[in-house]
């Protein structure tokens, strides 16, 4: 049976305090350091985490500004190209301008001396014409009759000319 006396009660309550004790000492302290240093790690870990994060930022806010630069710098680019080109063109334009405007000169000068050669060449055939109607009249006599006839053998030679 059981017996609830003072002493197996003060032996028992020795012995559970003598446990603890132990269990503290050898089970809990160990323990406890591990856990303390698991979670100084934990936290080493965490605090590298935080660095490395900080610094990718800062690498990608410089990335995102030399990207932004580089559009600035290709906008600029792009702006002189297209200045440069509508120069270029303009140079073209005025360039081919001034060539039509030479040629356009030069057939004009020539179309005015073909016409002169034309018209000296017609003067000369009309001079021929009236030199041999003038011949022929003299050489002929001076009805009215026979004037008739060579004229109008002078106009139809003259068609037939043209």
């Amino acid at each position: 049976m059981l017996k609830f006396d003072l002493v197996s009660l003060g032996a028992t309550v020795a012995n559970l305090l003598i446990i603890f004790v132990i269990v503290k000492l050898f089970l809990i302290k160990p323990v406890r350091k591990v856990l303390d240093a698991r979670q100084a790690e934990i936290d080493k870990q965490f605090a590298s985490a935080n660095a490395a994060k900080e610094e990718a930022d800062k690498i990608k806010a410089q990335y995102e500004e030399s990207l932004s630069s580089a559009e600035d710098e290709k906008a600029e680019i792009l702006n002189a190209a297209r200045s440069k080109a509508s120069e270029e063109y303009s140079k073209i334009v005025a360039d081919a301008q001034a060539e039509a405007t030479k040629i356009k000169q030069d057939a004009t000068k020539a179309a005015q001396m073909e016409e002169q050669k034309r018209m000296q060449k017609a003067q000369e055939q009309i001079a021929d014409l009236v030199v041999e109607a003038a011949a022929r009249i003299m050489g002929v006599g001076g009805n009215k009759e026979s004037d008739k006839k060579l004229f109008d053998q002078f106009i139809a030679k003259t068609g037939e000319d043209n």
